[in-house]
């Protein structure tokens, strides 16, 4: 268990008490095809195939010349966690307190499916990254430990005690599953490369972020291993929409027009929701169908028949830059990437 410094900063609002936060029941995936959905009774999930359903996985060969591994050019950024406050119909940010504290990466958080834990990137030095279990504010527990790859986007797999990850190694990036101990299950998809960023529509379809000129959004089942592109030039934020199985995400049109679109998987269309926040691109959905933006060091909300709207203002706090947020599944705890203050 890896122990962190961290900072308490008192919102406006009265704190919120982060419930539930405090420890995460982790188990090892004793059943493949068992866990809990994001929401009801828990129920048993369908299996994935043992090997990729699309073909087997090329032999990985050496790194191409001049390779420089993702998480040697890796930002210093840190996750800060507060509570999301709701009162008449307005959302505020309540309790934000400093969740990891190094002069290093730790970034791209994602709630388990329970609420009770985030999943992250850390980089563990120069030149590999690993998934930890944030339990608690300043606790972090590594759970990946691969020699030769670094994990990067981790997200728990509806259904399932297990998560997916991106697997990088030796220049490759495929979209892996593991077990909520860290432990490798093996890769999801052989065909789908050199994947940067997903997301989960329900228990066996996924959106993923396919690197390339340009880059595209494609559709995988890990079942059928059927993969179709459905568009182009999309942005690294891609989410599930709450309450459904559809995915949104960023089309960027071009330079100064980027578009929040939700997608139907299954037909492959989709149409546009909001413009994001200029040159913007990191954003979280709220159980009730609010989006959630940061800029600098301020978060923005957007509902259906309005525009962002200011709900919090770090500013004057040391957070800024903020990029990627997170929230828990019943919308009660927030997750904020900032840039490390300099000095």
């Amino acid at each position: 268990m890896i122990q962190r410094r961290f900072r308490r900063v008192a919102g406006a609002a009265a704190a919120l008490a982060l419930g539930g936060f405090t420890a995460v029941a982790v188990a090892g995936c004793a059943q493949e095809n068992e866990g809990a959905p994001e929401s009801g009774e828990p129920e048993a999930a369908v299996a994935f195939p043992g090997e990729p359903p699309d073909g087997p996985m090329p032999e990985i060969g050496p790194a191409p010349e001049g390779y420089t591994p993702t998480a040697a050019g890796s930002p210093s950024t840190d996750i800060w966690l507060g509570g999301l406050v709701r009162e008449g119909g307005v959302l505020s940010v309540s309790g934000l307190e400093q969740a990891t504290d190094r002069d290093a990466y730790d970034n791209q958080p994602s709630f388990v499916l329970d609420g009770s834990a985030i999943l992250h990137t850390a980089a563990v030095d120069g030149t590999q990254t690993e998934i930890m279990r944030l339990s608690a504010p300043g606790m972090s527990e590594r759970l990946t430990h691969t020699a030769e790859a670094s994990e990067f986007s981790a997200l728990q797999i509806p259904g399932q005690d297990a998560f997916s990850a991106i697997h990088e190694i030796r220049g490759k990036q495929y979209l892996w599953r593991y077990d909520l101990s860290g432990e490798p299950l093996g890769p999801i998809f052989a065909t789908a490369e050199p994947v940067g960023y997903h997301a989960w529509a329900n228990e066996h379809v996924a959106a993923m972020f396919i690197l390339g000129d340009p880059p595209t959004l494609q559709v995988g089942d890990a079942l059928t291993g059927e993969i179709q592109v459905v568009a182009e030039r999309p942005g690294r934020s891609i989410h599930r929409i709450p309450g459904t199985e559809e995915i949104s995400f960023v089309r960027k049109v071009s330079d100064e027009e980027w578009w929040i679109e939700r997608l139907d998987p299954a037909a492959g269309t989709s149409e546009r929701i909001t413009r994001t926040l200029p040159g913007r691109e990191d954003y979280a959905w709220t159980p009730a169908g609010e989006i959630i933006m940061g800029d600098g060091g301020r978060l923005y909300a957007w509902a259906e028949g309005s525009d962002w709207t200011e709900i919090a203002d770090f500013s004057d706090l040391g957070v800024g830059g903020i990029t990627r947020l997170a929230l828990s599944p019943d919308g009660s705890r927030i997750a904020i990437v900032a840039n490390r203050p300099a000095g």
